[in-house]
């Protein structure tokens, strides 16, 4: 028999504890989405580039207007040619943006750069690249080329501008 102990309760040996599972380490596929990181950091620095890279073409521009006068077919080209830049740029931001927001995290955007869905990244892009083939063939009109370049351009700025419109609204199959 033990003796019994002051205080009235005995104290209770450690429970030995359970073994647990086994856990084989798991690789979550979801984290897998932070690699377009890559893609829209490449995306918003390559738009920060050709943004002074439109700049650069603008102050070009102004260079032509002094140097040429205002009748300046040249400075014309040059102009539409810093437009041009300005909106490839514009893509490159709209595609990082949208890149962040649907694989990363929301950012705190005006309503007009927030993408909501892939769709959506879609029309955006494709509405700016059509931009960016109307004032191409501009360009190409400008320069006052051949009638049979300028039927050819004519064609494939249209061929490509519909494509475009198509496949920026063409519905989604669930």
């Amino acid at each position: 028999m033990s003796a019994p102990t002051s205080g009235g309760s005995q104290p209770q040996a450690p429970k030995p504890e359970s073994p647990k599972p086994l856990q084989s380490p798991r690789f979550d596929v979801a984290r897998l989405r932070f690699i377009s990181i890559i893609g829209a950091t490449t995306a918003l620095l390559l738009s920060a580039v050709t943004y002074v890279w439109a700049f650069a073409k603008g102050v070009d521009f102004v260079r032509l207007l002094f140097v040429e006068g205002l009748s300046s077919d040249p400075a014309l080209v040059k102009l539409f040619e810093s437009i041009d830049s300005i909106l490839i740029a514009t893509v490159l931001l709209i595609v990082g943006f949208g890149l962040w927001e649907l694989f990363v995290h929301d950012l705190d955007l005006p309503q007009s750069l927030t993408t909501t869905s892939f769709g959506q990244l879609k029309r955006q892009t494709a509405g700016t690249l059509f931009l960016v083939l109307v004032v191409r063939f501009l360009e190409v009109s400008i320069t006052r080329p051949q009638p049979d370049e300028l039927i050819a351009q004519s064609i494939s700025t249209a061929l490509v501008g519909g494509l475009l419109i198509v496949f920026s609204t063409w519905p989604r199959t669930p």
